[in-house]
């Protein structure tokens, strides 16, 4: 599993809360997470890189594109990968019964793998995906600063509560490796993904955006990475 980093909770019942604000602001709760894992250095990684970006044209889908690091001894080291995301693929094919990896693999709320470049394949997996089986409340605070606040309810006690953050869009000049001379624009690019804990630890703090278009994500996932069960996205 990934290398995750431990946080002071405190118990709080069923509930989650992650302390973060209080003008009452919700989000909608997406009904499909997309996952993305991609790599710069990958050819045929582009036209699924380009796949999410239309997808994130639909309010009801949450894209993470996770940029691995086994194509960083190709010739370009991505500015995007880490370990973190190459672990996190190798546990979904362990999850999902399959023998390799590969890129560009598309996992659709952590139940269904797609080769992600086949858009018609991938929008009808997202169409049918099945919408979480609990409530997902956020809502942000003017009065703290930097700070939000998420209640998950009806989750089953095991499931993990992870956070990612993330960058909006990025224009990429790749100097080397299979897209040498390209420039590669990608989507919800993940600089940081940690476990926070389960849904019983209770209250666990965020830090604040690090910059004004940082994406923070937090999804609830059944153990040993299984199906994803909610999600929502700031």
């Amino acid at each position: 599993m990934p290398m995750v980093n431990r946080w002071p909770t405190r118990i709080l019942g069923a509930a989650v809360l992650l302390a973060l604000c209080a003008q009452n602001t919700a989000w909608a709760q997406p009904r499909a997470v997309v996952e993305l894992f991609t790599s710069q250095g990958c050819s045929s990684c582009p036209p699924a890189d380009a796949v999410v970006g239309r997808l994130m044209g639909d309010s009801a889908v949450l894209v993470l594109s996770f940029h691995v690091d086994y194509w960083d001894d190709q010739g370009w080291k991505d500015p995007y990968s880490s370990a973190v995301s190459t672990a996190r693929q190798y546990v979904y094919a362990k999850s999902l019964h399959q023998e390799s990896v590969f890129t560009p693999q598309l996992i659709v709320n952590g139940s269904r793998s797609l080769v992600g470049s086949q858009e018609r394949e991938v929008r009808e997996a997202v169409a049918t995906a099945n919408p979480a089986g609990f409530s997902v409340e956020a809502r942000y605070s003017e009065q703290t600063d930097g700070h939000f606040s998420v209640t998950l309810k009806g989750a089953p006690l095991s499931a993990d509560v992870w956070e990612a953050r993330y960058v909006r869009r990025s224009s990429t000049n790749v100097r080397a490796g299979e897209n040498g001379g390209r420039t590669l624009v990608t989507f919800d690019d993940v600089t940081r993904f940690r476990r926070l804990g389960t849904v019983k630890s209770g209250m666990l703090e965020l830090e604040p955006r690090k910059r004004p278009d940082e994406g923070i994500a937090v999804l609830v996932q059944a153990a040993n990475q299984g199906p994803i069960l909610g999600a929502v996205a700031f």
